[in-house]
């Protein structure tokens, strides 16, 4: 199935595990897509609640920070709708509970084109495989299809049914230096950023 034109698609729905999964994968692409006027609209299945590395941060808290986060970072990229499903994290499953979750973003937003997260597991490189990662890319598949646009799949979300045009599957990006993701970050884009690199 080849890729619709950008010229041919007027909404975007990205789809990921955690808060900044999509800054690390394909935030180059967003303000690409965003900078030629499409609207790009995020779906984060957790909160990133199990992140971080300091004990003394509660998780409550750590939800307020990356959720903080995660909207100014997608303000940066023209980002202002995001839908938070509240998954916990590190505990994802691709359950019908999450694919419910997804479709009904799906039917509600009606993008042209969905960007999942992978779900197949890469022995080379363990950490594009978080399990997190794996869940939500199968759950996001099956919510393209067949669930968001089977009027019998989920009818308790009494949402319109949609059939999404195309999927992409986000790789992890093959630079792994902070310079290599500053690069992702700014191809394309005209929008004054704070090089990360020089911090």
């Amino acid at each position: 199935m080849a890729l619709l034109a950008d010229s041919d698609v007027e909404r975007v729905l990205v789809v990921v595990a955690h808060p900044d999964d999509i800054d690390f994968g394909v935030a180059g692409s967003v303000a690409t897509w965003t900078d030629a006027g499409i609207d790009v609209q995020y779906c984060l299945v957790t909160s990133g609640d199990a992140g971080g590395h300091d004990e003394s941060v509660s998780r409550t808290e750590m939800v307020e920070i990356r959720q903080r986060e995660q909207t100014a970072a997608a303000k940066v990229v023209g980002v202002t709708e995001l839908h938070w499903l509240g998954f916990p994290d590190g505990r994802v499953e691709p359950s019908l509970e999450l694919r419910a979750a997804i479709s009904r973003v799906i039917r509600e937003v009606r993008p042209q084109r969905v960007v999942a997260m992978s779900p197949d597991r890469n022995y080379e490189r363990v950490y594009a495989s978080h399990p997190d990662h794996l869940a939500t890319g199968e759950a996001t598949m099956a919510a393209v299809y067949p669930d968001s646009r089977n009027p019998f799949a989920f009818p308790e979300l009494r949402t319109p049914i949609f059939r999404s045009s195309r999927i992409i599957i986000l790789e992890r990006m093959t630079g792994t230096t902070r310079s290599s993701v500053w690069k992702c970050l700014t191809r394309s884009t005209t929008r004054a950023l704070t090089d990360p690199t020089q911090t």
